[in-house]
């Protein structure tokens, strides 16, 4: 018969096997993965905005043939000059 183990971790101790040593990370850039040449010199600018800006945003570039990123970038453009702030489209 087999001999009762002391307590339960004492008993799970002896069935678990070590864990295994994690993969070896590289360091530095070398770690990440290359950037997508279309995101080089871009950042992300972006809100949660009511479904009903998604919609006419889908239907106008639908409709003109732009795509969303250029109308965006337009509207900001404008509501730029709107509020008197420096002409961002001049650093493109």
């Amino acid at each position: 018969m087999a001999r009762k183990a002391a307590n339960l971790a004492s008993a799970l101790e002896a069935v678990t096997p070590a864990p295994a040593a994690p993969p070896a990370r590289a360091s530095g850039i070398e770690a990440r993965t290359p950037p997508i040449p279309s995101r080089v010199g871009t950042a992300l600018v972006g809100a949660h905005l009511p479904t009903r800006y998604q919609r006419a945003l889908k239907i106008l570039s639908a409709e003109t043939g732009e795509s969303q990123r250029d109308l965006i970038e337009q509207a900001l453009d404008m509501l730029f000059v709107a509020k008197g702030a420096r002409d961002v489209s001049a650093a493109k």
